[in-house]
């Protein structure tokens, strides 16, 4: 039986570094776009007066937004599951953990192990982006100055690479959640991800979301899970969101990338121009053709 999973995808003939899409193109959706990490949610052309448990989901989903937004730097661990859905209709799920670090306003790290024991980490040092693969020893740069915002679209959108729920990232979190989110309901308060949190269902257009944010003044979000119903089997992505860290700045020297002495470098594969095969050459006329 052939799986499908999304991995790592490096074209060795031409050393360049890419990723596989999930042949469903939902769960693919989920972990490529910044655009649609919280669905493309249109608001109604008619907006009823919210109710209580509206008004209040919109509060602590606003203040979530806007407290990530404002923060100089911060750090978290990310266990993450995914759905891939089979030929057959079976959802498979697959798992990763990551360690993220944001000093604003320019410089990011990420490290990744998959389920599968592969390792990758992502460096923005403010000046160019490294991405580097320590299961295969090879590594990825390209030249991109200007502000983590403007990275991580750069990232996703023009060098086809992966950062799931890379919204969070953006100081633009605010505007994209009151663009994108149709509805949201409070559901309850919670005890059971350790540190009281409040817990919120959101809908769109595409995507449903549930967010499980921190009580108090630190509304950070512990839990995210978001399905894609529009798609095949409804897919999810799920993550927890943990050991935050919203009060240090971390060290300058952890964004300097040192790849290993024996990595080899590539190029990221959008950036290898594509093969144009010769048309076939035509028999030459003989003397008996009319």
């Amino acid at each position: 039986m052939i799986l499908v999973k999304e991995v790592w995808r490096y074209a060795s003939g031409e050393h360049s570094m890419n990723i596989s899409k999930f042949c469903s193109r939902a769960v693919a959706i989920v972990l490529a776009s910044i655009a649609v990490a919280f669905g493309g949610i249109a608001a109604a052309e008619e907006v009823a007066e919210p109710t209580e448990s509206q008004q209040k989901a919109k509060e602590l989903l606003s203040g979530m937004a806007n407290y990530l937004a404002k923060l100089p730097a911060f750090s978290m661990r990310v266990v993450a599951g995914y759905d891939a859905v089979q030929e057959s209709g079976q959802k498979l799920e697959f798992n990763e953990t990551r360690k993220v670090t944001v000093l604003r306003p320019n410089q990011l790290r990420v490290e990744e192990l998959l389920s599968d024991g592969a390792q990758d980490q992502l460096i923005f040092d403010g000046k160019q982006i490294s991405a580097f693969d320590s299961d295969l020893g090879v590594y990825a740069q390209v030249p991109q100055p200007g502000s983590l915002d403007e990275t991580v679209v750069y990232f996703v959108r023009e060098l086809d690479m992966r950062l799931p729920m890379s919204s969070l990232l953006s100081t633009r979190l605010p505007e994209e959640l009151a663009k994108r989110v149709k509805t949201a309901e409070y559901v309850e308060f919670t005890n059971i991800l350790g540190p009281g949190s409040h817990h919120i269902a959101t809908t769109g257009n595409t995507v449903d979301a549930q967010f499980w944010i921190m009580d108090g003044e630190r509304p950070l979000p512990l839990r995210i899970i978001l399905t894609y119903k529009t798609e095949p089997g409804q897919p999810q992505y799920r993550a927890l969101y943990l050991d935050w860290d919203d009060k240090s700045s971390p060290a300058a020297e952890i964004f300097e990338f040192k790849p290993p002495a024996d990595a080899k470098r590539i190029v990221f594969a959008v950036q290898v121009p594509p093969v144009i095969e010769a048309p076939a050459p035509t028999a030459a006329p003989t003397g008996n053709t009319p």
